[in-house]
């Protein structure tokens, strides 16, 4: 019989559980709750290969859109809880959904945990080129001399929640008009059967410089360092700032040394300045916080798109 002391040295007989195998161990599979080639998807993309390399393994994209993003957040909830999966999360999934969304199938505060905030971008107000305005204070004019005539198109809630909450402070009245997805708003913005919409900032420059739609401003608080030629919403309407922000999280039950690795890998991922050159037609800008600073980000932008969306009395649907 082995003494005491070796059997509590020895590694064969040590119980199971007890220790962690290293991680990752096998893939890494990061989940998008939208289709390939929105803007989620190709910024996932972007950063995969520099975070495989930094973590060893393959990290694969495995899109799953639907049910306005909660099919993919689900997705990333059920799996084993090992951070072999993971999840993109952004305005819409992690902000706006329990406001805009009855009977939300998941809590962001309680069911999510923030690893890394990686990008932000404005949405750029974009109108028919065809409209008699070049400024978005021209927009507004525009829309007071004609109550109800001109109309808003959005693909998603949070840009629901971004053209309706200008409005309001402009004192438009415009009507609103739900898309499946925002390629559809852009188009029929080109054609003239839409008024105005929010469009990602990179697809909605070229066609502005196209002559296809007509650029407005920007929806963040500041010009964007991307396009700082094109103004600001608070520019025209002082206070107005609103971004779509992406973070990459998981479940509430990952191990602490798993969301810490994650957060200084994608760190060291996001600061190569060649991210930064390859996001920019994205109209993406590179954004990153401390980890202890990630789970009052959250909460706090829970409550500011909460406070939005009262103001603007949208009822869940």
């Amino acid at each position: 019989m082995l003494p005491r002391r070796a059997l509590l040295a020895s590694p064969v007989l040590a119980l199971p559980g007890l220790a962690r195998a290293a991680w990752p161990d096998r893939p890494v599979r990061i989940i998008v709750t939208f289709p390939a080639g929105t803007q989620t998807d190709i910024l996932t993309r972007l950063y995969i290969p520099g975070l495989a390399q930094r973590l060893g393994q393959p990290v694969v994209v495995d899109n799953r859109g639907g049910g306005q993003g909660q099919i993919g957040i689900r997705a990333a909830l059920q799996a084993p809880p090992d951070g072999h999966t993971l999840v993109m999360v952004g305005v819409s999934t992690g902000a706006s959904a329990p406001h805009m969304i009855k009977d939300l199938s998941y809590d962001p505060r309680r069911d999510i945990t923030p690893i890394a905030l990686v990008a932000e971008a404005p949405y750029l107000f974009v109108c028919d080129p065809k409209l008699p305005v070049r400024t978005l204070a021209d927009l507004i004019a525009y829309a007071k001399a004609r109550p109800g005539q001109l109309n808003f198109g959005h693909g998603a809630p949070s840009r629901q929640i971004v053209g309706l909450y200008m409005a309001k402070l402009a004192g438009m009245e415009v009507a609103d008009v739900a898309y499946r997805g925002q390629p559809e708003a852009t188009n029929d913005t080109m054609a003239g059967r839409l008024s105005f919409t929010c469009a990602d900032l990179g697809d909605a420059l070229a066609l502005a410089r196209d002559g296809k739609v007509r650029a407005l401003a920007v929806s963040t608080a500041q010009r964007s360092s991307l396009a700082p030629d094109i103004p600001a919403v608070a520019e025209t309407l002082p206070g107005f700032g609103m971004s779509v922000w992406f973070m990459l999280g998981g479940s509430s039950a990952l191990p602490p040394e798993v969301v810490s690795r994650l957060n200084t890998e994608m760190a060291a991922v996001m600061a190569d300045p060649e991210m930064t050159a390859k996001l920019a037609p994205q109209g993406l800008e590179v954004r990153g916080l401390p980890p202890d600073r990630l789970k009052r980000f959250l909460s706090e932008e829970i409550d500011n798109w909460g406070r939005v969306v009262q103001a603007l009395g949208l009822q869940p649907q």
